[in-house]
């Protein structure tokens, strides 16, 4: 069985908080959400079915470790360096940039 779960950046906290992943605590942590902030002030990222090499669930959105060959970043160690929203200088268009 899949697993599904959630986790939202709370970006006045700039905090993630995360949706468990029993369908009660799933079907709970939405209809709060949704109530008291709209999807741009909390972006929601979903839990990818994939874990890094220490165990830790990889969700959309995060930054894993990778490295270059040819023109292309591929995964190096599988091991989770950051995410889009705590660490956005990861992230570069050039591959032969960190």
């Amino acid at each position: 069985m899949n697993t599904i779960a959630f986790r939202i950046w709370d970006k006045k906290r700039k905090k993630f908080w995360d949706s468990g992943s029993t369908p009660s605590m799933l079907k709970s942590f939405f209809e709060n959400t949704a109530v008291l902030h709209t999807r741009d002030e909390m972006p929601y990222q979903q839990y990818t079915g994939l874990s890094d090499k220490n165990g830790v669930w990889i969700y959309e959105g995060d930054i894993v470790d990778c490295v270059v060959i040819g023109n292309k970043k591929v995964p190096a160690s599988k091991i989770i360096i950051g995410n889009i929203y705590e660490n956005p200088e990861l992230l570069s268009d050039d591959p032969h940039k960190s």
